[in-house]
């Protein structure tokens, strides 16, 4: 079930008025039904896959607060890690063995990336001692199976959100109206711009048809693909959940301004990366442990990241560069920054700033290459034309954009509207969308609304899409 459908649209009006008609401790229940009913529009699968893996949370964090300790925590993970290897790469092993393709088919629950790392922040946390061990198991559900981040995520943590399920909040007016803001300024990323920019990135699949300049555009379009169809998601997902009175945190922060890859990481997919970077990097010792263990502790990381998404080679190979692009970083901080003093320019000084954010852009369109052609082989080819020399000729660049499809009115009001996108992106950059929304005065946040739903309904996509993290 899309988000974007009228079938969601019938479901969310019946939650929505079932969770604010019901008292406050009964509330759970109409939300465990929701998951349920929204898993099953994915398939049986779905839904076994992850009633088996919640089961085992809650199971295995009764099994620590009756002294289990580290092996009760251990068995919790591996019940949720070993299936999502599982559906991560038994479907590229059964390509190979065919008896392991029918139990490969049966490996594909949706959102299993996203609700297994749900139930390990759930674990931990009862390991830790930050949240009790749930004796009801409807209640791990709810959260766990939690519909609105069930296909795409945010992760949000079981300290963060549990809490919210057990004693739901009452309603909030200004929460609301900044979930319906954020509902419009989701609609409008969605369909206004990662649709229509899904259309101009063709000259990746086959470089030998397109100039040079072309894939120049086409890595392009597919950069601004990717990252407005996930944040969209994310502001849909987090915008349904502040109409049902819950609160999550921002899981993207104008990543397209970073003035470092680190800055970008802290900034972008924040739920994923904050994630690996808490239950991964420094478990393995971070960065106050010597330079070995940071190196090691930062490709393992990075590594992980990238086999998180998939089997093929491409996803590992660009972790592997962003964990290349943060040590080269730390390495070379020193010799920057007397660079910089040697230019006589402070940290924040324009010059550094544009430039910093122009190097960080670069460096990031160029891995999406690897995250896009998924094999090595792609690569080199898309690089050997992407190489070529780039004619100056006004003929030559107007090809390059009629070869892709693009008309003038095309990129005019794509233009446009990427401007209007980071302009906003611009603004938000310090304090999330979220605040930046709420800060608003009530009749902007109205017309902001209107605006958005005004540009989708006339300038937005045919037919809508699958976000492309649906696929992790």
């Amino acid at each position: 079930m899309n988000f974007i459908s009228f079938s969601f649209v019938g479901f969310g009006i019946v939650l929505f008025a079932l969770w604010w008609a019901l008292p406050a401790r009964l509330r759970f229940w109409a939300l465990a039904a929701a998951n349920v009913y929204f898993a099953l529009s994915f398939g049986p699968q779905a839904l076994t896959a992850l009633a088996l893996i919640t089961a085992a949370g809650w199971l295995c964090g009764l099994w620590m607060a009756h002294g289990g300790g580290k092996a009760a925590l251990t068995v919790g993970v591996l019940a949720g890690v070993l299936p999502l290897a599982g559906y991560k790469y038994l479907p590229a092993l059964a390509g190979r063995w065919e008896a392991l393709a029918a139990f490969s088919e049966l490996l594909m629950p949706v959102g299993i990336s996203f609700f297994v790392f749900k139930n390990i922040t759930y674990l931990v946390a009862v390991y830790k001692g930050t949240l009790p061990a749930e004796k009801n198991p409807v209640y791990c559900f709810a959260y766990t199976g939690f519909f609105a981040q069930l296909t795409s995520g945010p992760i949000q943590r079981a300290e963060s959100l549990l809490p919210q399920l057990k004693d739901p909040p009452a309603f909030d007016r200004a929460l609301a109206l900044n979930g319906c803001v954020r509902l419009c300024w989701g609609l409008f990323l969605k369909k206004c711009l990662a649709d229509h920019f899904a259309a101009y990135y063709n000259a990746l699949y086959q470089p030998n048809h397109y100039y040079s300049l072309g894939i120049v555009w086409s890595l392009a379009a597919y950069s601004l693909y990717i990252y407005f169809d996930f944040a969209s998601y994310s502001q849909l997902a987090i915008g349904i959940a502040n109409l049902l009175g819950l609160r999550c945190e921002e899981n993207f922060l104008s990543p397209y301004f970073s003035r470092s890859v680190g800055e970008f990481w802290r900034r972008w997919h924040i739920s994923l990366s904050s994630f690996l970077r808490d239950y991964i990097y420094i478990p393995l010792g971070g960065s106050r442990n010597g330079v070995a263990v940071l190196i090691l502790a930062t490709m393992v990381t990075f590594l992980v990241s990238g086999a998180w998404h998939g089997a093929a080679l491409g996803f590992v190979v660009w972790g592997a560069l962003h964990g290349l692009y943060l040590l080269a970083g730390r390495a070379t901080r020193g010799v920057r920054e007397k660079a910089w003093g040697l230019l006589r320019q402070k940290k924040d000084s324009p010059l550094r700033s544009v430039v910093s954010w122009a190097v960080t852009l670069a460096l990031v369109c160029f891995a999406w290459i690897f995250f896009f052609s998924g094999d090595v082989s792609q690569v080199r080819l898309l690089m050997s034309y992407l190489l070529q020399p780039i004619p100056f000729s006004l003929q030559y660049l107007k090809e390059s954009f009629t070869q892709l499809g693009y008309t003038p009115s095309i990129l005019f009001r794509l233009g446009l509207f990427t401007l209007a996108a980071f302009g906003v992106d611009f603004a938000a950059r310090k304090e999330g969308f979220g605040r930046w929304a709420e800060a608003r005065k009530g009749w902007v946040q109205v017309l902001f609304c209107y605006g958005c739903i005004f540009a989708t309904l006339f300038w937005g996509a045919a037919g809508t899409l699958q976000n492309i993290y649906f696929q992790f």
